[in-house]
């Protein structure tokens, strides 16, 4: 198994629940008594950096199973009363995030492409 595409899957999908918890929030900003929801997202991101940093592939998979997990366990937490401007920055820098990911992703399937092709 490729462990650098299985990190970014997993980057995709954290960067995924992040627009919808952003998304859902502004979307309920107008309801009177309105609280956010949001995510602590911190043992997902420190995993997938230390898959990152691992020395070999074993330790690195286990560290993105680890990621997988947290992020598979993680529950909403209320968060107080929504501000538009907060939610509108996460849906701006989780839609860059995304842009950078699949741009990431792409090098990588155009890069096995030319290997398996042969041509070097």
């Amino acid at each position: 198994m490729d462990n650098t595409i299985d990190a970014v899957r997993l980057a995709l999908n954290l960067q995924e629940l992040r627009a919808r918890t952003a998304s859902a929030n502004v979307a309920g900003a107008s309801q009177p008594g309105a609280v956010a929801q949001r995510y602590d997202f911190a043992d997902v991101e420190n995993a997938l950096r230390e898959a990152v940093h691992a020395g070999d592939g074993a330790t690195a998979a286990r560290w993105l199973r680890t990621a997988d997990a947290a992020l598979r366990g993680l529950r909403p937490e209320s968060d107080g009363a929504i501000r538009l401007d907060e939610q509108i920055a996460e849906l701006s820098a989780t839609s860059v995030d995304f842009q950078a990911l699949t741009e990431a992703l792409g090098r990588r399937f155009g890069l096995m492409r030319i290997a398996i092709s042969g041509r070097v």
